[in-house]
């Protein structure tokens, strides 16, 4: 299916657009003239009640935007009712103040003149969008813009940095070569690794239950809601193009093409076993992130893309759950019960411990890349865009950060050592053998139909977008990005890795967010065994891992041989043992610094700019760990501040001032506009403002939460126990105390000492602290901030407010106010809501 009605999207889209600004320029212009009472007001010399007649006749007869009415107030003092009814004492009384007469002058000339301003404001508003929609900035397509595949931008495939054509040379190097992976070698692996009586008795319901999806799917139906379902689930992956993207939209809102789709991929489904790729090939896209990193994206037909997803999120859903009750079966190795049992839960009845909160941690860790539910849920993008979603890739990174960080604290105080590998697989995706797939696939039960399915799916026809030949290669190693099948191989490959290091290296727990994997212990050697048994299976699989991200590292005892070299790094951040935390590495920073500086001056557009600035502002923040935990310490947090602040005043040099210096001379030069107070470039998008970032208003608030960090510490919880043992023992010797069954000693104070993981409250409870991001300090509302928002045509409350905007109209509403009278430099109304949208949605277009 072709996208056919997106040009008609985008031209309804930008005639809307295009009609609120042209009505905003006539009444603008029209204000203007109507402004000119404030003359006719000074030419009333020292007539005052004449002055406040003709000013609120002006004010009362305006009626396009901005208007009023008796109901109303002015500027939050004068409400006009009020004034009509005062002005005939005004009039007949002689001693009638004049102060009084020169307030309400001042009151209506000023609101006359924020009318005017805001006017102003909606013609710049205007005219920035309409410079951003014809700039290209950003990865929309609208007609007459320079994204306009039809353009002056087509054949620029051609150009792209050097990074760009020596990926695309690996990446050429490795998906139309073969991998040499022995496959006998491979299946007597897999059934000595699961060869014990309890491995044998939790492969036999995950096979039938494979069996049963195979059969299930192939007799499917699809209804309407179903392919909803699946259409929001492909928008939410980065798989097709802006032009596919909108007609996918288009179609949500069609229930007819939506009952089509649905029969058609009924259909599809039931002659699954003659499903191909289209011989023509599928176009391939060389796209580059914010972390330089190119990947290469398929751009299939809509239909292949709605019937490829469902389908791998079906095997997604099901292969999860098997592979769940498999961990939870005895076939996986777990930590050794609590010895004396009995007697201890007599002695300590609350029991709650950091073991049961590992449990869970793993548990939500375990193939977190695989989807629990078809509903439609986000799946992960390499996009990186989001950090409000707990789910995100990202956001279950810097969970795995702080459970790292914490364990570190906790072992060398539990243990006096700590030791940690981290690695990833290098080019992961792109170099799977599909020997190595199909191999695994087959151990758990796939059938020779589905994984011939399979073996398709991963033989994908390409032709490179720009390739003047044109020509089709077929890939016969790797799989796609961003198919839901691409991740179930992966993942599947990945599953025997973690049961591999979980028997071989006494139950050690593999961290992973899909090939980005981490072992720690209190115990070096056990991380060693499990280091060891990943390099075995990666040989076997024909997999790499990736030098420049391996490393380990040990805290207390010196590192035993058999550890990779290399540090501990993720992001901008490398484990530093001597300080047993995290340290932002600042020549990455410089950089990347390098980098958000090319691409800043790429933009041709005040939003484009804006995009760009507030994208990788939110890159370095996540980057750095994001919103950090107690783990981190106040130091990190300190280090973030005074990077962050680093990045502002060497992203710009020659600029006092910074950012907003920079965009207010842009705007003085482009449009006219003068004297713009600091608060309009941080004003939201819906407000009429730039919505300029502030990347470290977040962490100054943080930062107050920050307190008695040494009192929190596992090394002041340590220095409690004995007190603590020793209450506890003296109340079981109590002769009053009631305990059920008692007797028998207390136990001794190293066995409650060794307790502290499996059993102690106080020490889960500091462990999950310890993980815990706080909560952003408290912005105080106060009568006159509440004043900004009531003058606003929209009627704003505090609560409406989110926290970020709570800080910005406290911090800088009186300049805002000062300046357009209210906290709104365009009335809200009149602003093109679908373009609001669309700047906050759309993708930046990076510099190649």
């Amino acid at each position: 299916m072709r996208s056919t009605g997106s040009s008609a999207f985008g031209q309804t889209l930008q005639f809307i657009t295009s009609t609120k600004l042209q009505e905003l320029e006539k009444q603008r212009l029209s204000y203007q003239e109507h402004a000119k009472v404030l003359q006719k007001a000074d030419a009333c010399g020292d007539n005052l009640i004449e002055k406040v007649e003709l000013l609120l006749e002006a004010i009362q007869s305006w009626p396009g935007s901005g208007s009023v009415d008796d109901r109303d107030s002015v500027s939050g003092k004068l409400n006009l009712a009020n004034l009509r009814m005062w002005l005939p004492q005004a009039k007949q009384d002689p001693n009638f103040d004049r102060d009084i007469l020169r307030s309400w002058i001042d009151t209506l000339e000023a609101h006359i003149r924020h009318s005017l301003m805001r006017f102003d404001g909606a013609k710049l508003f205007g005219s920035l969008f309409n410079e951003w929609i014809a700039s290209g900035d950003s990865s929309i397509v609208l007609p007459g813009s320079s994204g306009d595949k039809n353009g002056a931008n087509e054949g620029s495939e051609k150009a792209g940095r050097q990074e760009m054509h020596d990926q695309l040379t690996r990446l050429n190097s490795i998906i139309f070569e073969d991998a040499d992976v022995d496959t006998e070698a491979l299946e007597s692996y897999l059934h000595d690794l699961f060869s014990t009586q309890e491995a044998t008795k939790a492969l036999h319901p995950l096979r039938e239950q494979t069996k049963e999806l195979e059969d299930s799917l192939k007799r499917e139906t699809f209804n309407t809601s179903k392919v909803e379902n699946i259409v929001r689930g492909v928008l939410a992956s980065d798989l097709m193009d802006e032009d596919k993207r909108k007609t996918l939209n288009e179609i949500l809102s069609n229930p007819i093409v939506l009952e089509e789709l649905a029969s058609v991929l009924t259909m599809r489904m039931a002659s699954l076993d003659t499903w191909s790729w289209p011989a023509e090939g599928i176009t391939i896209e060389m796209r580059r992130h914010l972390s330089g990193k190119y990947r290469a994206f398929t751009d299939p037909d809509i239909i292949d893309a709605l019937l490829l997803h469902h389908i791998g999120i079906s095997w997604q859903v099901k292969l999860k759950a098997s592979f769940r009750r498999f961990l939870e079966s005895k076939a996986w190795t777990r930590p050794r019960p609590v010895e004396n049992f009995k007697n201890i839960s007599q002695q300590l009845p609350d029991r709650c411990s950091i073991d049961e909160v590992r449990r869970q941690q793993q548990r939500e860790s375990f193939l977190n890349q695989l989807s629990s539910s078809k509903r439609f849920s986000k799946q992960p993008v390499y996009d990186e865009n989001g950090m409000d979603n707990e789910q995100s890739p990202v956001a279950v990174k810097q969970k795995l950060l702080q459970i790292m960080a914490t364990e570190a604290l906790l072992n060398t105080t539990l243990h006096g050592s700590y030791a940690v590998v981290r690695s990833d697989l290098e080019w992961f995706g792109p170099s799977l053998p599909h020997q190595s797939i199909l191999t695994v696939l087959k151990f758990f039960g796939v059938s020779k139909e589905w994984s011939s399915f399979f073996q398709r799916f991963l033989r994908t026809p390409l032709r490179f977008k720009g390739d003047p030949s044109g020509q089709v290669r077929t890939r016969i190693r790797g799989t796609p990005i961003s198919y839901p099948l691409s991740s179930v191989c992966g993942e599947v490959i990945l599953f025997v890795m973690d049961f591999a290091v979980n028997q071989k290296a006494n139950g050690l727990f593999l961290y992973r967010l899909h090939d980005d994997l981490w072992l720690w212990d209190a115990d070096p050697e056990k991380c060693v065994a499990g280091w060891k048994e990943m390099n075995v299976y990666a040989d076997l699989v024909g997999l790499k891992f990736n030098a420049s991200k391996t490393g380990s590292t040990c805290v207390g005892p010196t590192k035993p041989a058999g550890l990779p070299e290399g540090d501990i790094r993720w992001g901008f951040l490398y484990f530093d043992s001597s300080k047993t935390r995290f340290v932002i590495d600042q020549k990455q920073v410089d950089e990347h610094i390098v980098e958000l500086r090319r691409q800043l001056a790429a933009t041709k557009s005040v939003f484009g700019w804006v995009n760009a600035y507030n994208k990788y502002m939110a890159f370095f923040v996540r980057n750095f760990g994001g919103r950090p935990a107690p783990c981190f310490g106040t130091a990190h947090l300190t280090d973030i501040i005074s990077t962050l602040a680093r990045i502002k005043q060497e992203l710009l040099p020659n600029v006092q001032g910074g950012a907003v210096a920079y965009l207010r001379s842009v705007v003085e030069t482009r449009f006219g506009i003068k004297d713009l107070p600091q608060g309009y470039f941080y004003l939201p998008i819906s407000r009429g403002g730039l919505e300029l970032r502030h990347p470290m208003i977040e962490m100054f608030a943080l930062k107050q939460s920050f307190n008695n960090e040494d009192v929190q510490s596992f090394e002041a919880l340590a220095k409690q126990d004995k007190s603590r043992y020793n209450d506890l023992k003296d109340y079981w010797n109590d002769p009053t105390s009631i305990f059920p069954g008692k007797e028998g000693p207390f136990i001794t104070l190293d066995e409650y000492l060794s307790l502290r993981e499996s059993w102690l409250c106080e020490w889960k409870l500091r462990y999950e602290y310890m993980m815990t991001v706080k909560e952003l300090a408290f912005v105080h509302k106060t009568p006159v901030v509440e004043s900004y928002l009531s003058q606003a045509k929209t009627k704003y409350t505090w609560g409406d407010l989110d926290w970020y905007e709570q800080w910005l109209v406290s911090l800088y509403g009186e300049e805002v106010v000062k300046r357009f009278g209210s906290w709104e430099a365009v009335d809200a109304s009149l602003i093109p809501v679908g373009m609001v949208q669309l700047f906050r949605s759309s993708r930046m277009k990076l510099d190649q």
